[in-house]
């Protein structure tokens, strides 16, 4: 930890030495027409720098086509408005003190074709900080198009993936993720296989981040990735198709069509995409088991072919009844079905030399994926100064299953079978149902905002694993220390409070949340019950102190908790081949985070973030070996405490008038104390991610991206994860009508990005390389059409519940 902060006493001390001059926040104005004088609602504000051309802050016209940008730092400026139909505009550079500015009525001329909103061209960075969170913008990115929402994910600031495509930011598990601030209801496998299925070009940007307020729910130890999605904000009918198609070792495609229909005050949404993904996990695993008279070795070569398709839709209605109350409701649903071909050979050998037999192991898959989602959200004014009142309420479904048939045949070396030819069965359905509730308040008042609320969910999660084998006779038969009946449920109960204010240069803002929860595991095989009834508080306090433009420094604190998997409490095996599973443990508990994170920006550009998560609790991988079954496996528990120290810099460049580059560098930090795997554990390691994204604009209808990611060797937990790096291209070429785009990309070009995890851990020794079939070719093509001719204003509307469902 020591390195990372001396690293950042350096950086901060070369750029803080610079003066800091500035004054209080002051407020812009103005007023938008058009050439006959008539005032141009909804158009796009920009407060954009007059020096850096960063855009700084953003509003829309009202329907008197005026403006308001508040709270702006001393500096100098320009404002830039764009909206459908007309040409951008720029006013004069002017200074902004202390005193608010009102700006000189800007006047927009009429384009001569009107095609969709101008887009601020070369002014929004591909990352940039807001609200303390770090944005990947990928609307328009050539490597997003085509990919799934998975593969964009991991290119944002400090994210990453391990070798079970787990999300983890800033190299920690344990992230909150939400889709357009709702949460997804899923972590893990499950959560993967969903963002898979999910078209990365319906993805507007990727915002990152480690810090909470009193009104976001406490799950997450690390912080929150939230996926925007492209928004639709035009009157009138109009909509967007895709198709695209991609070739790794095997085919694969997705294609999309987003319909959107506005008329006063009514607006009626719907899309629908369709993905077939075929691809190809090459695994090498080698592994010993010692006992006190010989050591046998596992050397496996295995392969696993899935096929992926998968249908996701959405409808919904917006309907504003009043000028101050704003309904919407809307359904959202994902079926997909994955089949997978596993076929392993495995050498067994009782020294490195002497080959005692060789297990064939081959399994068939299917499994069905079913998600469906009803939300509904009310929006209601109280005053014109931005109180309301906001109702939502959710309710999900997930149906999963998984059916699979393993052929086991352990022959000699000789090639004669050692035993009989095995055959097992498992099924697994997997029901949960999640009801969500809540209510928020906000207060905005003169001196402060003031917000509460209260929240309510139930889950229930229904596990029934049947596993069974045949028989001599062929007859299949139950194999009863297998089949297991798990049913969970969970019910949350919370309410906050929150106060922001601002004096001066500094911010403020402090909240208390509080979380009652009770559960019961309900092991009905095992005849086991587990209840847990516990109340918790989490504070949270920011302090922001804005020294002059130029410096801007945050201060942020959370407790935060982040609860069992629901798979991970199931006390079923569930395996892997004949000698590997993976174990629940009903037993483990929650963990609690500490969180504490600094930030500094320096020309409103370079971001730097140095954090620091305490632990106690903390819940890892723990594994376990018979000597005298040779099996394996791997469950969770809980350590006694970790702690990550982290340093993240974000520094973008622009280089010429068409070359403009990214940089995000990660410094972490990592330590495990307790005991683990049956032996106690005092291990630390320092490690790097990075990532270098480029944009290439060759022309007004042609672009290029580049995008480098990797990371340093590192130790997490007993396992060492080490060094891989890969290269990302593409290209973009927008025809003459602006209607019409294609773009080719490449991912993983050299083939680089594999996953070498390797155990040397007292009597657990272990190799693992994965490649997951991430080298691929991909050609899309985009079609946007309909009336698009008027912008409206969009309407933020959130909502949060936990995303533990497995």
């Amino acid at each position: 930890m020591g390195r990372i902060i001396a690293l950042m006493i350096v950086l901060l001390t070369g750029l803080i030495s610079q003066s800091f001059a500035g004054n209080q926040d002051a407020d812009v104005k103005g007023k938008v027409v058009n050439q006959q004088n008539q005032p141009v609602a909804s158009a796009s504000v920009y407060l954009m720098a007059s020096t850096s051309k960063v855009l700084l802050k953003t509003a829309v016209t009202d329907e008197n086509g005026e403006y308001s940008i508040l709270k702006a730092p001393k500096g100098s400026y320009f404002i830039q408005v764009s909206s459908v139909g007309f040409n951008t505009a720029n006013s004069a550079v002017f200074e902004l003190g202390d005193k608010t500015v009102e700006i000189p009525t800007i006047q927009l001329t009429a384009a001569s074709q009107a095609i969709e909103a101008v887009t601020v061209r070369g002014q929004v960075p591909m990352v940039q900080s807001k609200d303390g969170k770090l944005i990947l913008n990928v609307e328009n990115s050539t490597v997003a198009a085509g990919n799934n929402a998975l593969e964009v994910i991991k290119r944002a600031p400090g994210v990453s993936v391990d070798k079970d495509d787990n999300l983890q930011l800033m190299g920690q598990q344990g992230v909150n993720v939400t889709i357009d601030g709702r949460q997804t209801f899923m972590t893990g496998e499950q959560l993967a296989t969903f963002l898979k299925s999910t078209d990365g070009a319906q993805i507007k940007s990727v915002e990152v981040s480690t810090t909470r307020s009193a009104k976001d729910d406490a799950e997450g130890a690390v912080g929150t990735i939230n996926i925007v999605m492209k928004k639709n904000n035009l009157e009138g009918f109009n909509g967007t198709f895709l198709a695209s198609a991609g070739m790794g070792k095997h085919f694969r495609g997705n294609s999309s069509l987003s319909l959107n229909y506005k008329k006063n005050n009514t607006t009626v949404f719907g899309s629908y995409a369709y993905t077939d993904n075929k691809r190809q996990i090459d695994l090498l695993l080698d592994r010993d088991i010692r006992n006190a008279n010989q050591t046998t070795r596992f050397n496996q070569d295995a392969y696993l072919i899935e096929r992926e398709k998968s249908h996701n839709y959405k409808v919904g209605i917006e309907q504003k009844t009043s000028l101050k109350n704003t309904m919407l409701l809307q359904f959202t649903g994902n079926n997909s079905v994955e089949d997978g071909e596993n076929k392993s050979l495995t050498n067994i050998k009782l020294t490195p030399t002497s080959l005692d037999s060789i297990l064939n192991s081959s399994s068939i898959s299917h499994s069905p994926f079913n998600r469906y989602s009803t939300n509904f959200n009310n929006e209601y004014k109280l005053d014109t100064l931005g109180s309301k009142l906001v109702f939502d309420a959710d309710w999900s479904m997930f149906k999963t299953a998984s059916d699979n048939h393993y052929i086991y045949r352990t022959e000699r070396p000789d090639g004669t079978l050692h035993y009989p030819e095995q055959q097992e069965r498992s099924a697994m359905p997997t029901d949960i149902d999640i009801y969500v509730a809540k209510l928020d308040w906000l207060k905005q008042m003169k001196k402060g905002k003031f917000e509460s609320g209260v929240k309510y969910s139930y889950v229930k999660s229904d596990n029934n694993l049947q596993f069974d084998s045949l028989n001599r006779a062929g007859n299949w038969v139950d194999i009863s220390n297998r089949s297991n009946l798990f049913i969970y449920t969970e019910q949350i109960a919370a309410a906050y409070l929150d106060y922001s204010t601002s004096i001066g240069k500094w911010g403020l803002k402090a909240g208390l949340r509080g979380e009652y929860t009770i559960s019961e595991g309900n092991s009905v095989t095992k005849n086991k019950v587990v209840n847990r009834d516990y109340f918790d508080y989490f504070p949270s306090a920011n302090v922001s102190y804005n020294a002059s433009p130029n410096h801007i420094f945050n201060l942020g604190y959370a407790k935060k908790i982040t609860r069992p998997n629901y798979r991970y409490l199931n006390p079923f095996r569930y395996y892997i081949d004949k000698l590997t599973f993976q174990e629940g443990n009903p037993y483990i508990k929650p963990q609690y985070t500490h969180g504490m994170t600094l930030t500094y920006t320096y020309r409103q550009m370079f971001n730097f973030t140095l954090g620091m998560d305490l632990t106690n609790d903390a819940m890892v991988e723990s594994m376990g070996q018979d000597s005298i079954t040779n099996e394996t496996w791997i469950t969770r528990d809980n350590l006694a405490k970790t702690s990550t120290s982290y340093i993240n810099i974000n520094a973008p460049f622009r280089i010429g008038k068409f070359w403009t580059m990214n940089n995000n560098i990660t410094g972490i930090y990592m330590h495990f104390k307790g005991p683990i795997a049956g032996h106690y554990a005092d291990l630390g390691s320092f490690f790097v991610q990075g990532s270098s994204m480029h944009n290439f604009k060759i022309s007004p209808s042609f672009s290029a991206e580049m995008t480098i990611n990797g990371n340093t060797p590192f130790l997490y937990n007993v396992y060492k994860i080490h060094a891989r790096v890969n290269l990302d291209a593409g290209m973009n070429y927008i025809f003459k009508d602006q209607r019409n785009s294609l773009k080719l990309a490449v991912t993983d070009i050299f083939r680089s990005s594999s996953s070498k995890v390797t155990t040397d851990y007292n009597e657990f020794q272990s190799s693992i390389n994965q490649y997951n079939d991430n080298q691929t070719v991909r050609l899309t093509y985009t079609y946007k059409f309909g009336n698009l001719k008027q912008q409206f204003r969009k309407r933020d509307t959130n909502s949060e519940e936990t995303n533990r469902a497995n």
